[in-house]
């Protein structure tokens, strides 16, 4: 039996990269044809141009094609969600549809894969064109992670990776309802190879990856993975606390020994509005993590999907019991109304 091989891509307003992308990706994944069958899933999310009219075109063109649409802007990494979880494939493979991460990478990515490994990452060389603030931010922040998590997430990773079936199933057992998925798939731990790549420039449109989202995801990955912010925290507090204690002695004795003293008001007050400001940054901290704990017990989706192909198409096989047939021709094993899960549905089938 072949493997079956899922591409997920993950698309926010990329009505004129997308027919770009997919001749890229449909003439590698052409040249693959004798040793996988595949299936391409876009996910569409919540774009508000004519992303959505072209994944339908995509699909209608190849049978290879699914597409799915969230109901809005969820975000990246809720959208690779939701595709990793329509994926049917024994091995997924993740990627931008902006053709930043080149689809010439893919048979490199099997190739490790074949090696042994279980989870296969890219890591991006440094791409001029950013800037040189972004480029050491970035920096800064996998090494702040590395150091308050333990979780070893490698600079300039991208979430152009290859994963098995194994490691797919258990990233989806994770529950968060605020993900990082390169950090979650890094603390898994299973077997792991690297592929170096050079981003390509964008074919058309502009980054949607705003310093906001940026902020936000990092954020995300920060207080996911590290309990270190709230013991600084308290750290903190126990250093004011014996500094009071001690002053407050100081003055004490100063005052037993009969010394005149004056009181400074604008000591105070700077020493006030310190105390002040340390204790609401301790509660800024606090609760971005009760925050997270409100967002996790609503127990509300990741996403919500608006629209999907109807059918979830299988490849034929080589080795189909039904003998060679028009291998996209499709064969109707899920539909929204069974309430079954695409992959069990294949896997049952």
């Amino acid at each position: 039996m072949r493997p079956l091989l899922s591409i997920v891509a993950p698309a926010f307003e990329e009505e004129r990269a997308l027919p770009m992308f997919h001749e890229h990706l449909a003439r590698v994944l052409d040249s693959l044809d004798n040793e996988y069958d595949v299936e391409v899933i876009y996910v569409d999310d919540g774009s508000a141009d004519g992303t959505l009219t072209v994944l339908r075109h995509l699909s209608e063109a190849d049978r290879r094609v699914r597409y799915l649409s969230l109901s809005r802007n969820f975000g990246h990494q809720a959208a690779l969600t939701a595709g990793l979880e329509h994926a049917t494939g024994d091995l997924i493979i993740t990627m931008d549809a902006d053709l930043q991460h080149p689809p010439e990478i893919i048979p490199r990515l099997l190739r490790e894969w074949k090696k042994g490994a279980a989870v296969v990452l890219t890591i991006r060389a440094d791409d001029p064109s950013l800037k040189w603030s972004k480029r050491l931010g970035s920096r800064m922040f996998y090494r702040l992670m590395r150091w308050m998590s333990g979780t070893e997430v490698r600079p300039s990773a991208a979430d152009f990776r290859l994963m098995t079936r194994p490691a797919v199933d258990a990233l989806l057992q994770l529950g968060e309802s605020h993900r990082f998925i390169r950090g979650m798939v890094q603390w898994l731990g299973f077997p792991c190879r690297e592929v170096h790549f050079t981003p390509h420039s964008r074919v058309a449109g502009r980054s949607k990856y705003t310093l906001t989202k940026q902020l936000s995801l990092g954020l995300d990955g920060m207080f996911s993975f590290s309990k270190l912010p709230l013991r600084a925290v308290t750290g903190a507090g126990g250093i004011m606390l014996l500094a009071g204690l001690g002053a407050l002695g100081w003055e004490c004795a100063d005052h037993l020994m009969g010394a005149s003293y004056v009181c400074y008001a604008t000591l105070a007050l700077g020493v006030c509005f310190f105390l002040f400001g340390a204790v609401m940054l301790g509660l800024g901290i606090v609760g971005e993590y009760v925050g997270r704990i409100y967002e996790q017990v609503k127990n509300r989706p990741v996403y919500v999907l608006k629209e999907e192909s109807r059918a979830v198409l299988r490849p034929w096989r080589q080795d189909d019991e039904d003998g060679p047939v028009d291998r996209h021709q499709p064969t109707l094993v899920f539909s929204a109304e069974s309430g079954n899960h695409p992959r069990q549905a294949v896997r049952e089938l």
